[in-house]
This record gives structure tokens, sequence and C-alpha cells, in this order.
């Protein structure tokens, strides 16, 4: 009695493993494959350089030829943006594209925040170096630049979400369609 106990207890432990690894990996496979993400992530959604900070551009002259024409091409989307009739969905577009802007800037100068302090720590804690703060204060010194550029991008995104309350207001449409 007592051994017909025993070989239906270890039948039901067998019985009773979880799933291999193997298993798991081919749902995980089959699942990824039948759901789709809603988002995709680029270095422009991101707000992410594609070029070093520290890199100089080898041709100014053809740089600002290039800022020319695209102030010039956005001074001319501007003009038929204002001839297009400015209805809700081209308001909430733009406040989306806007508030999309600011959040983005804003985390870029969060993200800048965070890596300056992870170097100052860093100038404070590091000693296997003869001399720690020959390395590190370049990097804190350009660190501070960028945040000073992200910060400056920060608040020229939320002054642009500003500019389109103020024109919103004085177009005189329902202030809904800024939400």
């Amino acid at each position: 009695m007592k051994t017909v106990l025993l070989i239906l207890a270890l039948n039901s432990l067998m019985a009773a493993q979880p799933q291999s690894l193997g298993d798991a990996a081919r749902q995980e496979r089959n699942r990824q494959k039948t759901t789709e993400s809603k988002n995709t992530f680029t270095n422009e959604t991101l707000g992410i350089a594609l070029t070093e900070p520290d890199a100089e551009p080898a041709d100014k002259s053809g740089d600002k030829d290039k800022d020319k024409a695209a102030a010039d091409a956005t001074k001319a989307a501007d003009s038929k943006a204002e001839a297009a009739p400015r209805d809700e969905v081209w308001w909430r577009d733009a406040f989306k594209q806007a508030r999309d802007d600011a959040k983005r800037a804003e985390d870029r100068s969060k993200v800048t925040q965070l890596e300056l302090n992870q170097l100052n720590m860093d100038l404070l804690t590091k000693r296997d170096s003869f001399n720690p703060e020959a390395d590190i204060l370049p990097k804190i010194a350009a660190k501070n630049a960028e945040l000073a550029k992200a910060e400056k991008d920060a608040a020229q995104a939320n002054e642009k979400v500003k500019q389109l309350e103020d024109d919103l207001r004085r177009s005189g449409a329902p202030a809904g369609w800024a939400r």
C-alpha cells in the first residue's frame, strides 16, 4: 500500500513540473509575432543627436546655406498654414505636436541633468587614476553646455505652447480645441 502511494506521489510530482525554458521562449516568440507595437522610436522622436556634441562640422559655409534654406522653407510653410483654414483638427494637431515637443525637450533636459550629476559623482569618488580631474572636468564642461542647450530648447518648446494658446484665444475658437 505504501509503495503504491509513493508511486502515485512521484507520478503527480513529475506531471506537475513547470514548463521548460524552451517552451516558454517559443510561447513568447509567438506572442511577440502576434502583437504590434503602437510606438515607433527613432533618433528624431527621442531627440538624440546623431553626431557627437564635441564634433566640429567640416564645412561651416554649407551649414549656413542649409540653415538659410531651412528657414526659407519654414517661412513658406508658415505662410501656407496662415492661408489654410484653422479648424478644430488643425488646432488639436498643433497642440499635440507642440506638447509632444515640449515633453521631449523636458525629458532630454532631465536626462542630461542626471548624466551631469553622475559625472560630478564620478569626480568626487573616482580615485583609480592619478588625476581624475583631468579626465572628468572636460566631460563635465561639455555636459554643462549640453544641459544649457537642452534647457533652452525646453523653454522654447514651452513658449511655443503658450504662443499657440494665445493664438487660439485671439482667433475666437473654443478653448476645448487646445486639449
